[in-house]
């Protein structure tokens, strides 16, 4: 059975579907479920609001966004 193949574009994308589907499986798996919300997928980032709260050896000033931007390269 052949493989289709498919454009860099629509390959950043499934890959950026499946990283962010990891880090909710992840989360579920290691008991962090209630932070599934400050994950969304935006586009070609994931972007990340973590409560100031979430590490337990420093806090995270509030408001603060992370991006995790993704390209393709050829």
């Amino acid at each position: 059975m052949a493989s289709e193949i498919i454009s860099a574009t629509k390959a950043k994308s499934e890959f950026i579907k499946s990283i962010y589907k990891w880090m909710m499986t992840t989360l579920d798996n290691n008991g962090k479920s209630e932070y599934k919300n400050c994950f969304k997928l935006e586009g070609s980032s994931i972007m990340c609001e973590l409560p100031t709260n979430y590490f337990t050896t420093f806090e995270i000033p509030a408001g603060t966004k992370i991006e995790m931007k993704f390209i393709s390269k050829k």
